[in-house]
Order: C-alpha cells, then sequence, then structure tokens
C-alpha cells in the first residue's frame, strides 16, 4: 500500500492553508494563489458553461471578443460582493499565533485590513474600514475573511437578498482566470494574477493588454480615457504596493526574497 509522507510541522499551516484559503492565508502563502485558479479549473461548473448558448460559436471570435462574451456572462450571473459574516470569526491573537513563524504583526499591519492597514490616505477618501465593513469589528475579533471557488459563488444566489452568485475581488479574478483558460482558449501563462493589499485583478497578454476589475474589462485605450470606470480599475495599481503577481509558473511576492515566477515572464 502506498504511504502517504508526513507533512513537516513547518508546512502543516501551509497546507491546512490550502484548504480554507482565506485572505489572510493566500497573502502568507503566495504559492496558494494560483490554487484557487486550479480549484476552479476542475470544477465542472465552469466546464458546463461552454454548453450554454451564450458561447455558442465562440470559436469563430477573435481572443478579445472572446472574453468581452465572457465578460457579460459574469456580470449577468455574479454580483461583486464583500461578505465578512458567512464564513465565521477569528481574533488577531489566534491568527498572529498562526503566522508568526512566516510575518509579523507591523509587517501585517502595512498589508491588510484586518490589522489596521487603510490605504493611501489621497488614494481613498472614505473611510476604507467602514468601506469593507470592518468598522463594526472594534476590537480584537475579526471576521475570517475567505475567498470563494466558484462553488462557493454560485451558492450565494441562495441566500437571502442575492439575486445570482457572488464572490469579492480574489473570488471573481480567480473565477475569471479559470474561465478565461476553459471557455476563451487563453493559455495559463498568459493570465497574470496582481493583488495588491487590498484588491485583486488579471492582466491578460491579449492584444496590447487587458485588465479585469472585479466584473470588468479595461484595455490599453481605457486605461488613458478618464472614465470612472477607468478610475477605479486603476486606483489599488496607482495608490498601493503590488504584493503578489502570479500564474501558472510561480510567483512574485514584494515581502520574500525568493520568486518561482521564470524571469522571462516578469
Amino acid at each position: 500500500m502506498t504511504s502517504i509522507p508526513p507533512i513537516p510541522a513547518s508546512e502543516q499551516e501551509k497546507y491546512s492553508s490550502a484548504i480554507s484559503l482565506s485572505d489572510m492565508e493566500i497573502f502568507i502563502f503566495p504559492e496558494l494563489l494560483y490554487s484557487l485558479v486550479y480549484a476552479n479549473l476542475i470544477s465542472p461548473r465552469i466546464w458546463a458553461w461552454k454548453e450554454d448558448p451564450w458561447f455558442a460559436k465562440l470559436d469563430t471570435m477573435k481572443p478579445y471578443k472572446r472574453i468581452q462574451r465572457l465578460k457579460q456572462f459574469i456580470i449577468d450571473h455574479y454580483e461583486f460582493n464583500l461578505d465578512l459574516d458567512t464564513w465565521g470569526l477569528t481574533t488577531k491573537e489566534e491568527e498572529l499565533k498562526r503566522f508568526a513563524p512566516f510575518i509579523d504583526e507591523e509587517t501585517l499591519s502595512r498589508s491588510n485590513a484586518l490589522f489596521g492597514y487603510e490605504g493611501d490616505k489621497h488614494y481613498f477618501t472614505l473611510d476604507i474600514r467602514k468601506h469593507f465593513g470592518l468598522d463594526k469589528y472594534t476590537s480584537n475579533t475579526i471576521p475570517y475573511w475567505k475567498t470563494e471557488t466558484v462553488e462557493a459563488m454560485d451558492a450565494f444566489q441562495y441566500k437571502e437578498n442575492y439575486r445570482v452568485g457572488a464572490g469579492e475581488c480574489v473570488s471573481l479574478s480567480t473565477l475569471y482566470a479559470a474561465a478565461l483558460y476553459i471557455i476563451c482558449d487563453i493559455p495559463l501563462e498568459d493570465i497574470f494574477l496582481i493583488a495588491t493589499p487590498l484588491h485583486s485583478q488579471n492582466f491578460i497578454l491579449v492584444n496590447d493588454g487587458v485588465l479585469t476589475n472585479n466584473r470588468r474589462l479595461v484595455t490599453k485605450n481605457m486605461w488613458f480615457n478618464g472614465t470612472d470606470l477607468t478610475g477605479k480599475a486603476q486606483r489599488a495599481l496607482r495608490k498601493e504596493d503590488v504584493t503578489i503577481v502570479a500564474n501558472n509558473l510561480g510567483h512574485i511576492h514584494t515581502f520574500y526574497p525568493d520568486a518561482t515566477l521564470p524571469p522571462e515572464q516578469f
């Protein structure tokens, strides 16, 4: 019988986090960001989209046209949602204890909204903690801020006050990444996940480049057109530090010295 090798004690938090995939766990273990994409890639739900009439004759379209069709499908079936109540609560002390071997509280406070990060003051004229619904957590109790696979996103349609599925920015970006490959035939190595402390987007190597922003798309021309949509897409990339860039070949994390993304992908 094949034996399962034991997990070293130093790796147990990472393996545990690979199942739960909270925002903080992905930040601490950046190699897990793409595992959320892989979870969606093996989901039969996204593969079933190929049978939807909306994607008929998709193979006759150019790549950007295919991506536009996907965008409209996602807009019709998912809402952007910051859900802090579904996945339960934890405490700052508990999370710091878990991750003490990997990162300290000062570093977390510069990169995680649950530990005090509030973004660039010029960027955020609003109360960022109130914007994210964190103002009600004034003690050391904090929400277990979890990302969602496509199954969890779909399940929101059964909750009160939800019309369709829903997910936060990391969930939407990883849903996009998987669907770009499955539905639009975009190579995985041409899809880059980009994370800042408060946002997650994708950059797609199609034409002059396409940026996803939650459910929307931004092209190079749109980047310079000065519209409100463009401004929203630019905010995180212009006003925050990018902490993680990842695709199927590896990742870069600004807090860690070693990168696994091949240099030619930089």
